[in-house]
Formats: C-alpha cells, structure tokens, sequence
C-alpha cells in the first residue's frame, strides 16, 4: 500500500529530492514537479513527487498526517 504524505524538500540534485517525511530523510524523483526547488512542500508517493503545495495547505495536511499517523512532526 502506498501513502501519499506532504513533505519538504531539502535538497535536489540530478533529478533526484532529498526529502524530510517522518523525522527521516528519503529520496524521491521529481520527474512530475522539475520545478521543485529545495524548501518547497510537496506530495510525495511511491518514492515520487507528484505535486508542489502552497505552504499553508502543507502545513494543514502535514498537522493532519501526523495527528492520524501518530508520527512525529
């Protein structure tokens, strides 16, 4: 099963995000979103960034994913 969790952009490089989700860092493609740039909130699944989020709406999703996850912010 594959959840899809706001998360933010630390770094880009070659294609490729590091992204904090979780209090972890991953990696996912940002072929959909090119454009995101390192500080941006985006939806990530399955290891993809599918879209860019305005920081408000991030911010409201990720209160919403910790409160129903139980992980940290």
């Amino acid at each position: 099963m594959c959840l899809t969790a706001p998360v933010r952009v630390m770094a880009v490089d070659a294609g490729i995000a590091t992204v904090a989700v979780g209090g972890q860092r991953r990696t996912a493609s940002i072929l959909p979103v090119p454009d995101v740039r390192p500080g941006d909130w985006a939806l990530m699944t399955a290891g993809t960034l599918i879209r860019v989020l305005d920081p408000a709406v991030a911010a409201d999703l990720a209160d919403a994913f910790h409160t129903a996850t139980g992980e940290a912010s």
